[in-house]
């Protein structure tokens, strides 16, 4: 039934069914006009176009070619008992070579589906073993290495820039280039400065092979023309040339800062790793700014440590860059001895980037935690933390001293009118 139904698509045998029999049939026409269809020959040499065309392309355009050839009895009447065992046996060789065919056929496509699969099977394991050997290449560089953290990436850099006061010098950017190196895959990448006047940045620290500064680059020129950093998911594929990124912080008309990543391994590139670098750049950037602004909160609040003043300005500049810059945690008891006990023993249990503010306002006292690069669920997560640990070693204190706890999360607004907002509120 399938031979029957199946159609060939045009010109898929149906031009050689048709044209073969019939210049057979102008042959035999002229070369033996008395039998055209060679009937009385000793072997029935005709059978062999439906046949043919049948091994070729199945029943149909065989059948075709077989009531092309009959057609000669249209002109050359044939006896019937001559005829019908004739036509008979051509149908049958028809049918015979037709199941031959469609079975030869399904015979092929199965074997180029299965040469498909062990060909896409291969590839996978291919791709398989890559990104093995790739992994296995990372856990070797963690083993060699000491592993490496974004927080305590961030504390190491932290602590060298308030040892610098906020000088960039050469050994605190190669130090930041190494940590982008293992935190986000960086393997060649060039830090310049771009004084006021200079027709040309100077590099300060370089990780890798790096080239010398091309201005010509289409991500460089990009970032400068718009005075922000720019990526290569930002261009199109076909324009990138030398850099994947290049971050840049200052204003035109100034000393600027930039990063020009040149190459990163191939599984690192994705934003997550392109945004752990903007992080990174503009954290260093922006630290002796935060320090010149922290001043305007130290005079509103002098008891504001002069970290949690820096930190708190980082992290509101970095509000439109990652999605949750961090959070910053209050726990309010009634002010006395026992609130300042408390306040002790929660700054003990401190941990990585944290940053205490103890803050008295005559009827209260507030024990500020900011958290750097953290979520909702982070401070949660340390507000059970802390409650159980005080619980446990002073239940009595914590309980007649604690009010309530809460916490807010750092945007982008003014500083000092989110520190404002915060101390303000009553437990």
């Amino acid at each position: 039934m399938r031979l029957l139904t199946s159609i060939p698509r045009w010109r898929e045998g149906w031009l050689e069914a048709i044209l073969l029999p019939a210049l057979v049939l102008v042959l035999t026409h002229f070369l033996a006009p008395q039998d055209p269809l060679l009937l009385q020959q000793p072997f029935p040499w005709l059978i062999l176009v439906p046949l043919l065309i049948a091994l070729r392309y199945e029943f149909l355009p065989g059948a075709v070619a077989a009531l092309i050839l009959a057609a000669a009895c249209w002109w050359h009447p044939y006896p019937s008992a001559t005829l019908l065992p004739d036509a008979a046996g051509t149908l049958l060789v028809t049918l015979i070579a037709a199941e031959y065919a469609a079975y030869w056929s399904r015979r092929e496509v199965d074997r180029a589906l299965q040469e498909k699969i062990t060909a896409t099977r291969l590839r996978q394991l291919a791709d398989d073993l890559y990104v093995t050997r790739t992994s296995l290449d990372r856990l070797e560089q963690s083993l060699v290495y000491q592993p490496v953290s974004i927080r305590s990436a961030l504390e190491e850099l932290r602590q060298d820039l308030r040892r610098g006061k906020g000088e960039m010098d050469a050994p605190l950017l190669e130090k930041m280039l190494y940590f982008l190196n293992q935190l986000a895959g960086v393997q060649v990448a060039s830090w310049y400065r771009w004084e006021a006047g200079a027709a040309e940045p100077r590099r300060l620290a370089s990780f890798g092979p790096v080239a010398e500064w091309d201005g010509g680059d289409p991500v460089a020129r990009a970032a400068l023309a718009e005075g922000r950093s720019q990526q290569l998911a930002d261009l199109q594929v076909e324009r990138i040339q030398r850099y994947l990124s290049v971050h840049l912080n200052g204003e035109p008309g100034q000393d600027r800062h930039m990063l020009c990543i040149e190459d990163m391994t191939f599984f690192a590139i994705t934003f997550e790793s392109i945004q752990i670098i903007e992080v990174f750049f503009q954290y260093l950037c922006h630290y002796r700014d935060g320090c010149v602004h922290a001043q305007e909160l130290l005079s509103r609040w002098p008891d504001c440590p002069v970290d949690f003043a820096v930190d708190f300005l980082q992290l509101r500049r970095l509000a439109g860059i990652v999605p949750q810059p961090g959070v910053c945690q209050s726990f309010v008891f009634r002010a006395g001895r026992e609130a300042r006990e408390i306040a002790d023993k929660i700054q003990k249990l401190r941990r990585g980037l944290d940053v205490f503010w103890v803050h008295e306002d005559g009827e209260y006292l507030r024990v500020l935690t900011l958290l750097p690069f953290a979520g909702t669920t982070a401070a949660e997560g340390q507000r059970a933390r802390v409650e159980a640990e005080l619980q446990r070693c002073c239940a009595g204190l914590w309980q007649s001293a604690f009010l309530g706890a809460d916490f807010m999360r750092i945007d982008a607004r003014p500083a000092a009118e989110q520190l404002a907002h915060w101390l303000g509120s009553r437990p």
